[in-house]
């Protein structure tokens, strides 16, 4: 089979591997993090983005999901966790992160497209802060985890 995902580390995941490693990792972070409701009822909010869509299958395959104008579970993922801390620090108002309740926040938007186009799943893209991007741009050519380094190292920092 043909390789469609290259890690850091020069190991290659088939079409099949690579959607066990997103569902898998989605899992994983929902166990380690503890976000599963005690009913076991997943609510999401209600959108037509990829993260959303993406999310509520994975979820499906073992829990029931439902759209709710309160959610138990956020389509938040790990680029959008990097954009908006640099974006807080830019501005001097800093947050730290917390993957509480974002089972995504350990999957890059390049991963989540790339599961979406392999699983054939519809949605609207989400949008980019130009600057911030123009600036990970820079970095990501020495830095391939840029947006994973950034999240751990804010993360130790609480």
């Amino acid at each position: 089979m043909a390789t469609v995902w290259t890690f850091t580390n020069k190991r290659e995941l088939n079409k099949s591997e690579f959607l066990n490693y997103i569902e898998r990792k989605v899992f994983r972070t929902i166990r380690k993090f503890d976000m599963l409701p005690r009913d076991r009822s997943i609510t999401l909010k209600k959108s037509n983005d990829l993260n959303t869509n993406v999310l509520k299958k994975i979820i499906e395959t073992k829990f029931p999901v439902k759209f709710s104008t309160k959610p138990n579970l956020s389509s938040e993922n790990l680029s959008q966790a990097a954009e908006d801390i640099f974006k807080n620090i830019l501005k001097g108002n800093y947050k730290g992160p917390s993957p509480k309740n974002k089972p995504l926040y350990f999957l890059s938007d390049k991963e989540i497209e790339l599961y979406a186009k392999l699983s054939s799943i519809k949605g609207a893209k989400r949008k980019q802060d130009k600057k911030i991007q123009t600036l990970f741009e820079k970095f990501l050519k020495k830095n391939q985890d840029l947006e994973l380094n950034i999240v751990k190292a804010v993360g130790q920092l609480e």
